[in-house]
């Protein structure tokens, strides 16, 4: 496994930069810290009905609307993520936050594993070479019914950017066969930071969560993992 990348993705208030890393990997594999209709039409004033009490910021850039939308978090922020030793991970144990956003097909998504059980969460971004290659790892656990069948999955497509492959996110999930749910990351532009993302501590792309049923987290990491290790941590941590 390559050295884990401490980075997290932020937005420029002046070009919109991404800044975030996807980790890299020489064997293309451990890597540590890419069709559905076309997304609904963001609104920048009030509220989605039924879904977030969030909007967009009206001063995120027209070229930012087919990959962002609003995120709505309840509870507090996890630790950013700093280790790649799951147990030693001080958010495991913690409540994860609530997140509430609009899938790429205009339905609310809401992540609450307290109210939905066991969850896992993968936030992706589409110009990330670790995201297109862990994709297919999942989509194979998936095929080959190594997904448990109580096991909540739900991309957030994060990070995004107008200039790099593959955008926008919304059909290049599509393009990858993913069929779980899944909504784009909102941007925070007092803050500069991707909602969801910071939200969840995410320092690297691919990265997953894990919630336990009782709306805790059980287990974080970042970067590429075989479907035999994902399977093995699922049901270590999740006990599915």
């Amino acid at each position: 496994m390559t050295p884990f990348r401490r980075s997290v993705a932020l937005v420029s208030v002046a070009t919109l930069g991404l800044l975030a890393a996807c980790g890299s990997s020489d064997e293309g594999s451990g890597g540590s810290p890419t069709t559905a209709a076309d997304p609904p039409a963001p609104a920048t004033t009030g509220p989605v009905v039924d879904g977030p009490n969030a909007t967009i910021s009206p001063d995120v850039p027209e070229e930012f609307l087919d990959s962002v939308g609003p995120v709505e978090v309840i509870g507090d922020p996890l630790p950013m993520l700093t280790t790649e030793d799951i147990a030693a991970d001080p958010a495991v144990g913690t409540a994860a936050p609530v997140l509430v956003g609009v899938g790429f097909d205009g339905a609310t998504v809401r992540i609450d594993a307290a109210e939905n059980g066991p969850t896992m969460v993968v936030f992706v971004a589409h110009w990330c070479p670790h995201c297109n290659a862990e994709i297919p790892r999942l989509n194979q656990l998936r095929d080959e019914g190594r997904i448990p069948d109580d096991l909540n999955v739900v991309a957030v497509a994060t990070a995004s950017a107008p200039d790099r492959p593959n955008y926008p996110p919304g059909p290049w999930l599509t393009d990858l066969d993913w069929t779980y749910p899944a909504m784009p990351d909102g941007i925070d532009m007092a803050a500069q930071t991707w909602i969801a993302a910071e939200a969840f501590g995410v320092s690297g792309l691919p990265f997953i969560a894990l919630i336990d049923g009782g709306g805790e987290i059980a287990a974080r990491w970042s970067g590429e993992r075989e479907p035999d290790e994902v399977a093995t941590l699922i049901s270590d941590a999740l006990g599915l």
